[in-house]
């Protein structure tokens, strides 16, 4: 298969004389390589792991392009594949890094993350950093974040309104105003 091989399918294509072609796979990964690296970067703390898993996740979506092209969220199950590869990486050395990594690992773009906020969730316990980086960067709903890390639609929103309480909290106490997470 070539990276540039367009496949029939039903994932946001366009018809032509009754058949749906899919966007090609290098289309794909470079609309949501980003995004998918810095959810997966928010969750586990270490951009090496976090790069390794994410390169992991597309490679399994490029085997396999011509079903998950198809699959209702192909981000969503990308990112879903990531943060399990990074899990099982974890499991395997035994520990998670202690000390937060430089702001700067995050890749720059016309949206930068405030670094202050990055530190913020990166304090946060596992499963709320997940629900953050699903549910906020990569604007996942409430049932699909749910549905990906494994967890009912009531433990997302506990998870989410957890996370963004201990957000506000500590942004209160840095200095930043709190409007600051309403922008988002």
């Amino acid at each position: 298969m070539e990276l540039t091989e367009t496949y029939a399918g039903a994932w946001n294509g366009e018809a032509a004389d009754d058949q749906v072609v899919a966007p090609s796979f290098a289309a794909f990964y470079a609309d949501s390589r980003d995004i998918v690296y810095r959810a997966v970067l928010l969750t586990v703390r270490d951009p090496h792991r976090a790069e390794d898993s994410v390169q992991e996740a597309f490679a399994r979506a490029y085997a396999d392009w011509e079903r998950i092209h198809q699959h209702p969220n192909p981000v969503g199950w990308v990112a879903r594949v990531a943060l399990n590869h990074a899990t099982s990486l974890w499991r395997r050395l035994r520990r998670e890094s202690a000390e937060l990594p430089p702001v700067s690992v995050a890749p720059e773009e016309e949206r930068p993350i405030d670094a202050t906020l990055v530190r913020l969730v990166w304090q946060l316990p596992r499963r709320q950093r997940q629900v953050i980086a699903l549910r906020i960067l990569l604007d996942q709903s409430t049932e699909q974040t749910a549905t990906l890390l494994g967890i009912a639609p009531g433990t997302v929103t506990a998870h989410l309104h957890r996370a963004v309480y201990s957000l506000r909290q500590q942004l209160g106490h840095s200095g930043h105003a709190e409007e600051d997470l309403d922008h988002g």
